[in-house]
């Protein structure tokens, strides 16, 4: 009797899961397509468990196959189906994420609804990516009361007084790249080839190289994987998934290092006064009893969670504004001569550079703005309906992906102007407001509540290394330089 019951127990547990599996894979995809073709919008009819999954990726690959030219609309490169999908069915259209329904999400105003809204559009890497939830952590992961309350907490480690006691720790970082960059140029005047990007993670993240490999390798990992995720799949004992483990708890070990190294340093007065983001991370332990082990190993984890975050967007966001900068500088040789001449206005000879100094780079400043436009680090915002609701006309059932494909908006000509694809930084002059003519559309850091709390540092970061260059060198595109845009997941 008592084999009788466990058997059709455990034949109960299978049929449910099996229901739950094919309710997952097919039947709720399908309920989903309806409800959306019902409201006007189109897209490929639904492929099992892929999706568009397989298209994309032969897309994508042929996209990548050659550069491009220099002054074309990276648009269509970075995002290709994306563009595809638009372009046959229309704004108001979907993709499929393996069995998830992707909706696009074209009206600027319906974008900042979704942005704002974070209870209601929760961040889809959640779902989609196993293995990108490993590469951050901290704040970007919370939701709720938990995602506010650690927002509050961190907003004033970004305050613009936090960043003025920063510039010198750049300049600092800066100039030990720049004076390595000079030992590579020709002494008899003759021009040098250098390859800039591989050296500004160590500017813009201030993280030993080591830790940089590492999250590149996780990066590579994360962006070679499906853009969906079975149930269960991180669990299973795959090369691809041991490695992520392996890398994961080495980043761990290697924060928990550093935390041990520079407290030391700091209690025995061997830091020079100069402040990082690392150090004001440390901060927070001063306000925790050190005899509360519990409290004090809960202030390290969190430490390390926000260092995986912040390092890692510091790795490859800031210094890929850096790098862009830098290209359309070389291009634009007008706009870099401009530029240099008001650096030399306000620095003149001054050893050390302050606040003040980026404050009155105009300039510059313009021609950020321009980058920050052209080539957004959030080229698109992608988020998940955590519970069925309307957004605008469309009703959305729970689970419902959607995509603002930011770079699209940047370079809408209703909104910019017909030459929204020209970089013309002059469009800057008056404020973001005016050279969107009176759209707020500019978030190249996303909108509202949750945009990226570390854009003030990353622009910072921009202006400070852009101004040392330029006050010690003419550049220009190298001959060997090929132009090739691409999505990572951690732009």
């Amino acid at each position: 009797m008592l084999c009788s019951t466990l058997i059709s127990l455990l034949l109960t547990a299978v049929a449910v899961e099996a229901w739950r599996f094919l309710n997952w894979i097919w039947f709720q995809p399908k309920r989903m397509e309806k409800i959306l073709r019902s409201q006007g919008l189109k897209g490929n009819s639904y492929r099992f468990l892929f999706g568009d999954a397989k298209e994309t990726a032969l897309i994508y690959k042929e996209s990548y196959s050659k550069p491009i030219g220099i002054n074309d609309d990276i648009g269509p490169r970075v995002m290709p189906f994306i563009s595809k999908t638009l372009e046959t069915f229309g704004d108001r259209s979907f993709m499929w994420v393996g069995p998830r329904p992707l909706v696009f999400i074209m009206d600027e105003e319906l974008m900042k609804v979704v942005m704002n809204k974070h209870t209601s559009f929760h961040k889809s890497f959640k779902i989609s990516n196993p293995i990108f939830r490993r590469l951050v952590g901290g704040l970007i992961r919370f939701e709720g009361e938990k995602w506010n309350k650690n927002r509050k907490k961190l907003n004033p480690l970004f305050h613009l007084d936090k960043l003025r006691d920063m510039v010198s720790t750049m300049q600092k970082l800066c100039e030990e790249i720049l004076d390595e960059w000079s030992n590579k140029v020709p002494t008899n005047g003759s021009p040098g080839d250098i390859d800039v990007f591989p050296y500004l993670p160590d500017y813009t993240g201030s993280v030993v190289k080591r830790t940089f490999s590492i999250i590149s390798e996780l990066t590579l990992l994360a962006n070679q994987a499906q853009p969906f995720s079975i149930p269960g799949e991180q669990y299973l004992p795959t090369k691809k998934y041991r490695r992520a483990n392996a890398i994961e708890n080495e980043l761990t070990h290697t924060f928990t290092n550093m935390i041990q190294e520079r407290l030391k340093k700091r209690n025995t007065r061997e830091i020079n006064g100069e402040l990082d983001l690392f150090d004001m991370f440390l901060d927070e332990l001063n306000e925790v009893d050190t005899k509360d082990k519990k409290d004090h190993a809960m202030v390290i984890h969190e430490i390390i969670q926000q260092c995986k975050l912040f390092f890692m967007g510091g790795y490859e966001t800031s210094s890929n504004l850096v790098t862009w900068t830098i290209i359309m500088l070389a291009v634009h040789k007008d706009w870099q001569d401009r530029a240099r001449e008001e650096v030399l206005q306000v620095l003149g000879n001054k050893n050390k550079m302050n606040a003040d100094d980026l404050g009155q780079l105009k300039i510059l400043n313009m021609v950020v703005h321009e980058v920050l436009c052209l080539y957004p680090p959030s080229i698109e915002v992608s988020r998940v309906v955590e519970e069925e609701t309307s957004l605008g006309e469309f009703y959305l059932p729970k689970g419902t992906m959607l995509m603002l494909p930011v770079i699209l908006l940047h370079r809408n000509p209703k909104i910019w102007g017909k030459d929204v694809l020209e970089f013309k930084p002059e469009r800057f002059a008056e404020g973001v407001l005016k050279a969107a003519n009176g759209h707020a559309s500019f978030i190249p850091f996303g909108w509202g509540v949750r945009n990226c709390i570390r854009a003030n540092l990353a622009v910072w970061e921009t202006k400070v290394f852009v101004t040392l260059f330029l006050r010690r060198f003419s550049f220009e595109i190298s001959p060997t330089y090929a132009h090739g845009p691409l999505v990572s997941l951690n732009m």
